[in-house]
């Protein structure tokens, strides 16, 4: 968009009105929030990605595609399995997942990121 606005620029800019959904995918409850919505999932249910089991677990977001995830007794959680780091957090905090990116960078573990 920035050549579009330079002066001269032959580069030409047009608008369609539609009616798209927006969701600002900003932090890991806001995916779980659209994938439960995507995949119609009844008021409580967790999301997966992999294999899992949950006993009396409800609106968690876990994310481990390669390692079975058993969850018992806990409640709006996220849980993200990469190959180098595990994040658990409360879905409501999901948010402050910014401060340990800052804390990584900090101390240059930006391997981590």
């Amino acid at each position: 968009m920035e050549a579009a606005t330079q002066p001269g620029s032959p580069s030409r800019v047009f608008v369609i009105p539609a009616k798209v959904g927006w969701s600002d995918i900003g932090s890991w409850a806001a995916v779980y929030e659209l994938l439960a919505a995507q995949s119609g999932a009844k008021d409580g249910a967790n999301i997966a990605a992999g294999p899992h089991f949950a006993v009396d677990a409800e609106r968690n977001y876990l994310w481990s595609p390669k390692k079975f995830v058993a969850a018992v007794g806990v409640r709006d959680l996220v849980l993200v399995d990469t190959d180098d780091a595990l994040l658990v957090c409360a879905r409501d905090r999901s948010q402050d997942v910014g401060k340990i990116v800052k804390w990584l960078e900090e101390r240059r573990t930006k391997s981590l990121l």
